[in-house]
Parts: structure tokens; sequence; C-alpha cells
């Protein structure tokens, strides 16, 4: 039977049929039904009560293909149930910032979570300049507590592989490993350009052997490395936020692999937020104040990109320690096995940094030569201008993945942010 995504009509009558639901949405009569998604993926509906408007909740329901690009890409529909155990388990490891999923349905394929009505998108609060002061210190929660308890570091090892075959996510995968690692270093049919992107700069994504090898590690290493569960697609529309919260959403390609490619995720969308603001501030030259507004944005946004890193990557490792502390009663330690483990972190974190840079790298360049684009950029109406805050993201994509060997701390990769913005205006 062919799919037919629910009528409003008829997903107000599944609703008000399960028990649950009808409770919590406060004994609906009739349930206004809106549908939001962005036409990626799914298909995302608001249903509130009428009634009582502040009883609202989010569904979303998984077609058979790829609605971007529509039924030539199928797609099994088990994805949903993969994306309701990611948000569980990520909800039970760091619940102050992840929706609660209410219901969820295998025959359906569709799931029924919180509505987030007074947070917005990320990506859309950063066009338009908003300064979140929480944003740094609850993303680097998120990122430490996700990634350390999903290893092997917290994990027992018959645990870990458990957990690791029941969350493969083949098809998933496999649109990153074309969108992100391959099509946007050849010439694919899939590859989207801006109308003024100069030719050259494709031709040596192409030709340059020194970096398809970096990519072609990166890709090794996300085919490869499944060291804990990943979000999979942390950008920042996948991000919602206000000035108290934060929470992570949409983790449909969950999956086990390198905790770099959360982290370099996140970083790529905050530079190409960065690379895009000149552009964005002479649109929105009157951005709101706050308390925490003192940096030009721009700054805020690199400020940003320090702190995640920086308190990321120190409450990681104090995770990693306290953890360590307390097994250490079933063992006869001295210090020089401490010093030995704290040897054994310094590499760890050290080959994690330039693991993130690496995935930040690839990340940036698939959003400005493959697919699926970023507003930050798509909304530059001016076609020479895009192009130049494009070629910009690009060189600095490049530089983090030759010369991130090389980099030692998050200072070196603002200082080649810094760098590529300053090699002329983007904007008169």
């Amino acid at each position: 039977m062919e799919f037919e995504a629910l009528s409003s009509a008829e997903l107000s009558t599944y609703l008000r049929s399960v028990p649950s639901l009808y409770a919590l949405l406060n004994e609906p009569d009739e349930l206004d039904i809106s549908e939001v998604g962005d036409g990626n993926l799914n298909f995302v509906y608001f249903a509130t009560n009428t009634r009582t408007p502040e009883r609202s909740v989010v569904v979303k329901q998984a077609p058979p293909f790829l609605r971007l690009v529509g039924k030539t890409w199928p797609l099994t529909r088990h994805r949903m149930e993969r994306e309701v155990a990611a948000l569980r388990r990520f909800g039970a490891l760091c619940p102050q910032h992840v929706p609660r999923v209410y219901h969820a349905d295998s025959e359906l394929f569709l799931m029924v979570m919180q509505r987030l009505s007074s947070h917005r998108i990320l990506r859309q609060g950063l066009m338009d300049g908003i300064v979140y002061p929480r944003l740094a210190d609850h993303m680097s929660t998120w990122l430490a507590h996700t990634l350390f308890f999903g290893s092997d570091l917290y994990l027992a090892p018959d645990v870990k592989k458990q957990a690791v075959s029941a969350a493969i996510n083949t098809e998933l995968c496999k649109i990153t490993e074309d969108l992100v690692f391959t099509y946007p270093f050849e010439d694919h049919p899939s590859n989207v350009y801006s109308a003024a992107f100069p030719s050259a700069e494709i031709e040596r994504l192409w030709r340059s052997p020194e970096l398809r090898v970096e990519v072609g590690e990166m890709k090794w290493s996300f085919m490869n490395d499944a060291e804990t569960l990943l979000h999979g697609d942390l950008h920042t529309g996948s991000i919602m936020v206000n000035q108290d919260e934060t929470y992570v959403i949409d983790p449909e390609f969950a999956f086990y692999g390198p905790m770099g490619f959360d982290v370099g995720a996140l970083i790529a969308n905050l530079l190409l937020a960065y690379f895009s603001r000149d552009w964005h501030d002479t649109r929105n030259p009157q951005r709101p104040a706050t308390p925490a507004d003192v940096l030009p944005y721009r700054d805020w946004l690199l400020a940003q990109v320090s702190s995640i890193w920086n308190v990321f990557a120190e409450r990681f490792v104090a995770l990693w320690r306290e953890h360590e502390s307390r097994r250490k009663s079933h063992f006869i330690g001295d210090d020089h096995a401490g010093l030995c483990a704290e040897a054994f972190r310094a590499r760890f974190m050290q080959r994690l940094f330039e693991q993130s840079l690496g995935f930040a790298g690839c990340k940036m360049i698939r959003r400005i030569v493959g697919m699926a684009k970023v507003a930050d950029i798509t909304s530059i109406d001016d076609d020479a201008l895009r192009a130049a805050v494009e070629v910009r993201a690009l060189r600095c994509a490049e530089r983090l993945l030759l010369e991130r060997h090389r980099m030692t701390s998050i200072d070196d990769v603002l200082a080649v942010a810094r760098e590529m913005q300053a090699t002329g205006p983007v904007c008169a």
C-alpha cells in the first residue's frame, strides 16, 4: 500500500484515541493540526487543543523515503524507532536538554513528544543576532554526558557491544557517508552550487590529493570507530533555545561512531554562522541587546566555539576521573599509575580535538557544495556576496582538515577563522 501522510482529521482522531495523550492534551473536543516540518526527512506536526492552547504536542512521522528528494530515494521507516530509542537514551543521560517522548507507535512509525513552545531553532536565533548566555554551558554539558556515558570509558565491554549492535543505523549512515564524505569531492549530480561560486574552488576540492586523503581518513573513522552513541546530525537546526534553556532534538541519524563527529558538527555550524555574520548584521542592525551583549556578534559566535570545546573537554575529563576514582577500590594503585592515566587522558583528548576539527571541515564543505545547505548562507540574496562568504568558509574548512594535526588548542581554530574572515570585506 502506498504511503500517504496523515490528514489533519486522521491525526486528530488518532491522538484523541490514545488515553494518555487525550489526558495530556486536556481531553480535547478537537485539535488544531499544523504541518511544520522542514521537508528534509519526516513529516512534523503541531497538535494543539483549541480550547486550551497551552496543551500542545509535536508529532513526527517517518515516510518510507527521503522527503527532501522524494520517492526516488526510499528509506526504511524503522528509522523512527531508532530516533525514539536515542531520545530516550539521551534523555536518561541529560534530561534537562532533551525533549520528553510521550508516545511511540511502531505500526504508524510516529512519535509524540514535548512541544518546546517557548523556544526557537538556534539557527534562526543566530541569524537574528540573539545572544544566548547559557548556550555554551548547556551544549558542553550535553556533549560531555552523552559522549562519555555511551563509551567504553564508562560502559562494561559486553554492555557496550550489545548497545552498538542494537543501534545500527545503516541507511542514514549511508546518507552521511555519501553526502558529507563522498559526493562533495567529486562531480556528482546531487551537488548544488550558488550562482557566483567560482569553479576554481570546486576544482581544487576534486584535485587536491592532500585534502582527499584527509577526507578519506575522516570517512574511515566515521565508518569504523564505534566509540559512543552519537546524535549524528548535531547542527544549529537540531537545537532549540531560549535565554534559559537548551534542548537537542532530531537524533534520527543516531549511531555508534567517533566522538568527534558530534563535536565537529556543532563547531562547523557555528563557524558557518560566523562567516555569514557581516551580511546578517547589515540586515539586522538593531539586534536586541542583553546583559551578555558586550562583544560584536561574530566575536560572540567565536567565543561560543571556544567555550563549547574548552568546557566540554573539562567536563568530559572530570566525568572520566570521577568514574575511575570510584573503581579504584578494586585495584591497588600508585602515583606512577596515576601519572600514566593522566598522560593517556591528555593524548586521548588531543586526538579527539584533532578528530573534531577534521569532521568540522567535512561538515562545512558539504554545506557549501553539497545537497543540503544552511539558511545562514542561502538567505544571502546577493550572489557575489554569498560566494565571498562561501569561499571563506570553504578555505577555513580546508585549513581545519589539512592542519588539524598541528593545532593544539581551540585558539588555533579561532585564529584561522579570523584570518579567513580578514581576506576582504563581504558587505559594503
